[in-house]
């Protein structure tokens, strides 16, 4: 049973009949780990702090820029210089004491990737590089974590869900089966190269925020096997189905 001041924080919440208390107690005894703390790791930090998850931990070892301010709600003017990491977890708190936060103020690495995949329930991808983006995708296979995907940039987004690895989702594609080989800067620019529309990435960041809590309450439809692109600059989306590469690098039969 909830207490009486879950009941009351995370009633509307509650009162979702796909959720009820059920669900709402998997949230709080979840833990996760984002990947970058920035555009799209702001609002899934916010998001998944009010949603009560038990534990989020947050890796990021880069500091706040002036430049990153016109979508990076999570910060202030006074945290220019902070690392984003820590200003996150300052931020995340003030809105839900009772959670337990995690810093880490460091870079995702081939040496501390197992460790922080296998002592979370769900992974998610909010990063800006492909080098860790592969790192995480590879890594989340082999450790059997369920990955959430995002990117943005100018004003497209991206977001999926790989479960390569996960019982009852054997078979479906890894992150590489989508994209088996990083693209070069002309084929996609980073931010600071082709620009972003600040709520290109709360969108894609809300997103990431709605796959997580879905996988950790068991909800079926999540975007395993699906490709979201969303267009801002129409308001459209579509939806691209995704297969299993039988030449896989990562999970594949090569």
């Amino acid at each position: 049973m909830l207490n009486d001041n879950d009941l009351e924080r995370y009633a509307r919440q509650v009162i979702i009949p796909m959720i009820g208390e059920p669900g709402q107690k998997k949230l709080l005894k979840s833990s996760v780990l984002v990947v970058g703390a920035g555009g799209l790791g702001g609002p899934v930090i916010l998001y998944l702090a009010a949603a009560g998850i038990g534990t989020i931990n947050i890796i990021d070892c880069d500091t706040v820029s002036r430049p990153d301010l016109n979508r990076q709600i999570i910060y202030k003017e006074t945290e220019v210089e902070k690392n984003k990491a820590s200003a996150a977890a300052t931020a995340a708190s003030s809105l839900n004491s009772a959670i337990t936060i995690n810093v880490y103020n460091e870079k995702l690495r081939e040496e501390n990737v197992k460790n922080f995949i296998t002592q979370s329930d769900v992974i998610i991808d909010c990063t800006d590089n492909s080098q860790t983006r592969y790192l995480l995708g590879d890594a989340s296979h082999k450790y059997n974590r369920p990955l959430v995907f995002g990117g943005a940039v100018r004003m497209e987004g991206q977001v999926s869900v790989f479960q390569s690895s996960v019982t009852g989702y054997l078979g479906t594609p890894c992150y590489r089966c989508i994209f088996p080989e990083a693209p070069n800067i002309d084929q996609a620019p980073g931010c600071s190269e082709a620009g972003i529309l600040g709520p290109v990435t709360g969108v894609v960041g809300s997103l990431q925020a709605l796959e997580t809590i879905k996988l950790i309450t068991g909800l079926s439809e999540t975007l395993t096997g699906r490709l979201l692109l969303i267009d801002a600059s129409t308001s459209t989306f579509l939806e691209i189905k995704t297969t299993p590469r039988p030449d896989c690098k990562c999970c594949g039969n090569s």
